[in-house]
């Protein structure tokens, strides 16, 4: 049986019809010699991703039994789903669908009317040409787990588990620590712009631990993990017993591990010995938090206070964003504390990145402190050596120094990143899929990174990326539902595989694995996503993207040159 292929040409408005002349584009094709084996079926639709243009496509396809579809209007990127699910409604396998752009390649770009006309003829040509070279791609569901594991107890950890958890959604939280809070339960007190207190930490935990359905592994890592969105089996190792531990099964997996602050011995300009009254920012609060006050090693009030913010900046690359505020919160309870205390803050730059952080600035500025700029700063003991904003180089002694260092990714994150096959980012942290599009998301589906694991982060916005990554799981892995995996995906053909390997080195997915028995690579087609990284790799050619193939693209870009050579011919 003939194929019988239907074109339909949109005219979306005038942006096609006023530039391109359809009519001529459809006496062209339909003329042509290349289709007297194919049944044609080529017509203009004023705007077919309209709710009238659908129904109109649809019924096309029914009635005319169409084995092939080829559209000619805007760029795939805008509506190529809209077609998709026009297909799926019918009999024709959607697999066996192409659009093509002629409004932006054509239209819109080409002022000679003319010229666009056949640069759309060709691109039409071309479709037609690669549409009857396609296959039908049949989808399969596959069920799914629509329980949840979270990586990190800290506030990221328990905000997501706190929104995912239901009578229909189970929730496992994994906290290398003894206890839930990760850093947030060494504070006193939260920032004074964030209108809330350590309370909301406090009443987290509570609900975590009360909560029925989330259950909690303290002192407690992640092992092993394998599968892929909506079934991945885990396995948990307690850290402190190797023969203690657990297999789960989840849909999911949330990356919420947190940060630490970097160790400030291994920077040369910051030279001090135990018996200095020297500490980080978050070791004060662990003391204030403790013992109510800020206090020497000796027990006494300190008269004088030198707070160093930047420490570890130019080492890192990069600035840490909630140093200056924590700082400037210091700074209040030292003031708080004693008003005789004489405070010099050196800092570098000031980030306020929060529209109530510069009032806050300036509250603690009308107060006893005295803000220093500098270029460059070191300590030996107590003594601080530092060149002001104009060059100039001066010294101080205090009897106290509070530093901030650099936040940098918590224990482990290498060798959980290597675990579950997700990239880091260059300065060591996470990396998600899109700084803008899916800042939550990794390159593996159904894993997710929230909080201070993704990069530098306070409170605030570590509980907004909870709710994201929350939002993202509720509304794909839904309780009862299956899942339709991605059809376009690569695969080997075991006749021509060396069993090189070569392939698992560049799949970011992790979807091939050897048969040892076969001597031969084998892609799970459940995980894999059709990257082509595989394809572009193998070095005997055994490896095939499918609805890309070779063969398919070729009779595409053949019959483009061929159209550019004829129109280049007729000059």
């Amino acid at each position: 049986m003939s194929s019988k292929i239907g074109v339909y040409i949109c005219e979306c408005g005038p942006n096609i019809a006023d530039n391109i002349d359809i009519d001529e584009v459809i006496e062209k094709i339909s003329s042509s010699e290349q289709y007297k084996n194919q049944q044609l079926i080529i017509k203009r639709y004023k705007l077919l991703c309209s709710n009238e243009g659908k129904e109109f496509l649809e019924k096309e396809i029914n009635d005319n039994e169409l084995t092939h579809l080829v559209i000619a209007a805007c760029s795939p990127r805008d509506h190529d789903t809209t077609f998709i699910n026009i297909c799926k409604k019918t009999k024709l396998n959607p697999y066996l669908y192409k659009m093509v752009n002629i409004r932006e390649q054509c239209a819109w770009i080409i002022p000679d009317k003319q010229k666009a006309t056949e640069k759309a003829i060709n691109y039409i040509k071309s479709a037609i040409n690669r549409v009857l070279h396609q296959s039908k791609l049949i989808e399969k569901s596959l069920d799914s787990n629509p329980n949840v594991l979270v990586i990190g107890g800290g506030i990221t950890g328990m905000e997501t588990a706190l929104s995912l958890a239901s009578d229909k959604r189970k929730v496992y939280i994994i906290e290398r620590d003894s206890q839930l809070g990760g850093n947030v339960r060494f504070f006193k007190a939260l920032l004074p712009q964030q209108k809330t207190n350590t309370d909301l930490i406090e009443k987290k935990i509570a609900a975590v631990n009360k909560h029925d359905n989330i259950e909690i592994f303290t002192e407690s890592i992640l092992e092993k993990s394998v599968g892929f969105f909506g079934n991945f089996e885990v396995t948990i190792r307690n850290v402190n017993d190797d023969q203690k531990g657990n297999e789960l099964v989840v849909g999911a997996i949330v990356v919420a591990t947190g940060f630490s602050l970097m160790p400030i011995d291994k920077l040369k300009k910051f030279n001090y010995s135990n018996k200095d009254n020297v500490f980080s920012a978050l070791e004060i609060e662990n003391m204030i938090k403790e013992k109510g006050k800020i206090l020497l090693t000796s027990g006494k009030v300190p008269k004088s206070v030198g707070l160093i913010h930047c420490v570890g900046r130019e080492e890192r690359g990069y600035c840490s964003r909630i140093c200056c505020n924590y700082m400037l919160k210091i700074i209040g309870y030292l003031l708080e504390q004693s008003g005789d205390i004489k405070i010099k803050d050196f800092y570098k730059d000031l980030c306020l990145p929060h529209k109530n952080d510069q009032e806050f600035l300036d509250e603690i500025k009308k107060k006893k402190a005295d803000f220093i700029r500098y270029t460059d700063i070191s300590i030996k003991g107590n003594h601080i050596t530092y060149k002001d904003i104009k060059g100039t180089k001066k010294e101080s002694d205090v009897e106290m120094i509070i530093l901030a260092p650099a936040m940098v990714p918590a224990k482990g994150t290498e060798e959980l990143a290597e675990q579950l096959n997700i990239p880091l980012h260059e300065t060591e942290f996470f990396q998600e899929a899109h700084h803008q599009l899916n800042p939550v998301g990794t390159s593996i589906e159904g894993i997710y990174i929230a909080g201070g694991c993704h990069g530098p982060k306070g409170i605030s916005d570590s509980m907004f990326q909870a709710k994201a990554v929350s939002g993202k799981i509720v509304t794909q892995l839904i309780p009862g539902k299956k899942l339709v995996p991605e059809v376009k995906v690569s695969e080997i053909l075991p006749e021509f595989c060396m069993g090189c390997k070569t392939c698992m080195d560049v799949c970011c997915y992790g979807s091939i694995t050897y048969d040892h028995d076969k001597g031969i690579c084998v892609v799970n087609e459940a995980i894999c996503r059709g990257c082509g990284n595989c394809v572009g790799s193998c070095p005997s050619g055994a490896i095939r993207a499918k609805h890309f193939t070779t063969g398919q693209i070729y009779q595409e870009v053949k019959e483009a040159i061929i159209g550019s050579v004829k129109s280049f011919m007729k000059k």
